[in-house]
């Protein structure tokens, strides 16, 4: 069948600009939660709103104290993810003949965000296990690597996926990073920062798994971190970028507060720095393969 006039303009009109900063807001939401969710899990936030969604049985808002105020903020723009995902995959609907990745990634994006959101509200309500809490991380991390994916399409939809030795290297610690952070949910106890998204500590914490097990979650973290180092160095010497160099300074943060917790303890303000700066690290990560590539 010969396309006619109209779908040929559809594939090849530009996107209007207002698709990528629709994705680009949804992204840093998705962002923006995960960061949330490590100060929550860093500060044992959770459980000073044990109702769900209010804070409270019969109060919807927090008292004025840091950790549930911290908590409910963390579900509120949680729940605002719903309805920019539902906008960017209506968006993505109207333009899929121009790329088919703007409905598919944000639909990804959207699903892997409602489903951890439905984690979030049964660890509140009835508690989850290790494994579902592991899937409720993983798919928080696709959710937010599928909506900036969208956002670096709507902004080139006509560039590929182009494989050079930085793309490869962000592959690598980007997917070593995210096994173990999913690892460490699965093997870390109660009192350990590496449930809340941080990096190794090589220390371990009240309630961890077996050796061999934690063992394994360490040195898968500690190969993401070298590899997140061997990207920075790559990009660097191509090319000096202000993402970049603030990566490097996250890295430089990570590894000071990873020492400092490690030799004196866990101390909160640290916990939460360190912890942040990991989300944002593989954040960055991310985005800057995705850069590479194109």
């Amino acid at each position: 069948m010969t396309p006619s006039h109209s779908d040929e303009a559809a594939e090849s009109a530009p996107i209007p600009g207002g698709v990528a900063w629709l994705f680009g807001i949804t992204g840093v939401l998705i962002t923006v939660t995960l960061a949330l969710g490590s100060t929550v899990c860093a500060t044992d936030a959770s459980a000073s709103c044990p109702n769900w969604p209010g804070c409270y049985v019969g109060r919807l808002t927090p008292q004025v104290h840091t950790q549930p105020v911290v908590e409910f903020v963390h579900r509120v723009i949680s729940s605002s993810i719903g309805l920019f995902g539902l906008a960017s995959v209506i968006v993505g609907w109207i333009h899929r003949r121009r790329n088919r990745m703007l409905l598919v990634l944000p639909l990804v994006a959207l699903v892997c965000a409602l489903a951890s959101g439905v984690f979030g509200m049964m660890t509140i309500k009835w508690g989850i296990n290790k494994f579902e809490a592991s899937l409720d991380l993983l798919a928080a991390l696709i959710s937010m690597g599928a909506i900036w994916r969208a956002w670096f399409v709507a902004r080139h939809p006509d560039s590929g996926w182009h494989m050079n030795t930085r793309t490869r290297l962000g592959l690598a610690a980007a997917g070593t990073l995210m096994a173990g952070h999913f690892l460490a949910v699965l093997v870390s106890g109660s009192g350990s920062l590496s449930r809340c998204m941080g990096w190794a500590l090589f220390v371990r914490g009240v309630g961890d798994g077996p050796v061999a097990a934690w063992g394994l979650q360490q040195a898968v973290m500690a190969i993401g971190e070298l590899l997140t180092v061997a990207v920075l160095v790559a990009r660097l010497r191509h090319r000096v970028n202000a993402w970049d160099v603030l990566l490097a300074v996250l890295v430089v943060v990570v590894l000071v507060t990873g020492i400092l917790i490690a030799a004196a303890g866990a101390q909160e303000s640290l916990d939460v720095v360190h912890a942040v700066g990991t989300v944002l690290i593989l954040n960055l990560v991310m985005t800057g393969t995705m850069r590479d590539a194109q």
